[in-house]
């Protein structure tokens, strides 16, 4: 299934993911990417359409079932 992840997600939406799994904040992320804080919003609000979520929460719980199953 991480195929899947990859083929669903860009380059730096999976960055940011797994930046976001780690429990880091969007400014926190924003300096990781070396990218602004609304450009990070951006992304995550891609990620959340693109994995059919709605916060955080539900992102990383389907980031975790995708990568175990």
């Amino acid at each position: 299934m991480e195929t899947e992840l990859k083929s669903k997600l860009s380059k730096t939406e999976l960055k940011i993911i797994k930046l976001l799994e780690k429990g880091l904040s969007n400014k926190s992320i924003s300096f990781q990417c070396n990218v602004s804080e609304n450009t990070v919003k951006f992304h995550l609000k891609n990620i959340f359409k693109k994995l059919n979520v709605h916060n955080r929460v539900e992102a990383i719980y389907k980031l975790n079932n995708l990568l175990t199953n």
